[in-house]
């Protein structure tokens, strides 16, 4: 667990929002957020890829999952989240 402090503050204000997503799935070291469109899928993306790089900074880790990754299913879009 960080320490509370400047640093924890500064992280907190990285951290980036996700789009409004159509579903949610949690799983033990990452999520999933489904889109129906790709615009959403792309900026929610970016956006774990960001809030992955400041998990990450604190020494969490992923596992063999990759925050940022875009998968397509059934004509939607599935984005792992950290």
């Amino acid at each position: 667990m960080p320490k509370q402090g400047k640093h924890t503050k500064r992280t907190l204000l990285a951290w980036k929002e996700y789009p409004h997503t159509d579903d949610i799935e949690t799983g033990c070291k990452v999520g999933w957020r489904t889109y129906a469109n790709r615009k959403d899928a792309d900026a929610c993306a970016i956006a774990a890829r960001s809030n992955a790089a400041i998990q990450a900074s604190l020494g969490y880790d992923f596992g063999y999952c990759m925050p940022g990754s875009i998968e397509e299913r059934d004509g939607r879009f599935r984005v792992c989240i950290p």
